[in-house]
């Protein structure tokens, strides 16, 4: 954080943010706005520079051929990308950028992909491709009083398998998640985490936004309280789009082989 303004980093907003995940960053840039934070978005693109600071990093969803253009960049920033995670910097992966943030994604022909290695787990490609609405009832750490259920769209063909010992992002109460046995969704190391979910979440789900500002503030010695009037519009229309999500979730799964 520089001059009182929180640092957003969006990796890679070309090649993996095909799903609507600037709406991720809006999220985030609107929420702090809504507390009194100023805020600074940083695109990063392969061959940059990455910056030697951030708050929050963001990584949105991509197919695997840009995961491969990419593969030269993200051997190169890895190592950064993982000590901001350990230093606590909060890193949003979603979707393919998810899968991209494990140590490694096994496509279903050819050789497998290194990853950022930020959440210890793999990401396997080739299972039954799943397309629903997604409830889920989340690990994160939110607000105290924060809802835990959270709503969105999964739309992947991944298994992620979880080394031993990593939480999950969420216990599935609706959909499919990793597909990897337990009805789980996604990984969280420290103040991170990674999901299929999209929607994309942080608007669909303000109180994840909120958790996600919380922590970065909390790495700065800073408290985050968003002022509820200035909320009020904002968490009526996520509010309304989830109890859509709920009122149509079971009629709308569909497996796609």
């Amino acid at each position: 954080m520089t001059a009182d303004r929180l640092t957003i980093l969006h990796v890679y907003p070309r090649q993996m943010g095909v799903s609507g995940d600037r709406g991720n960053v809006a999220a985030l840039v609107r929420r702090a706005a809504a507390a009194g934070l100023d805020t600074e978005v940083l695109e990063y693109a392969p061959g940059d520079d990455l910056p030697a600071a951030a708050d929050v990093v963001v990584i949105g969803n991509g197919p695997l051929s840009a995961m491969r253009s990419l593969g030269a960049d993200v051997a190169r920033i890895a190592a950064p990308l993982r000590s901001f995670a350990s230093d606590g910097v909060p890193v949003i992966a979603v979707g393919g950028g998810f899968d991209l943030a494990t140590n490694e994604v096994v496509p279903t022909e050819g050789a497998p992909l290194a990853g950022f290695g930020v959440f210890d787990a793999r990401a396997v490609r080739g299972a039954e491709r799943r397309v629903n609405y997604f409830v889920l009832e989340t690990r994160y750490p939110l607000l105290p009083g924060a809802p835990k259920r959270l709503a969105g769209f999964e739309d992947h063909a991944t298994t992620i398998e979880l080394a031993a010992g990593v939480t999950p992002f969420a216990d599935v109460v609706s959909g499919c998640g990793n597909q990897a046995g337990a009805p789980v969704e996604g990984a969280i190391v420290g103040t991170s985490f990674g999901t299929h979910t999209q929607g994309p979440i942080l608007p669909l789900n303000p109180q994840l936004t909120d958790g996600v500002l919380a922590a970065a503030t909390a790495r700065l010695g800073r408290e985050y309280a968003p002022d509820p009037e200035q909320t009020a519009t904002i968490d009526r229309y996520a509010r309304e789009a989830r109890a859509t999500v709920d009122r149509y979730v079971d009629k709308a799964f569909k497996r796609i082989a």
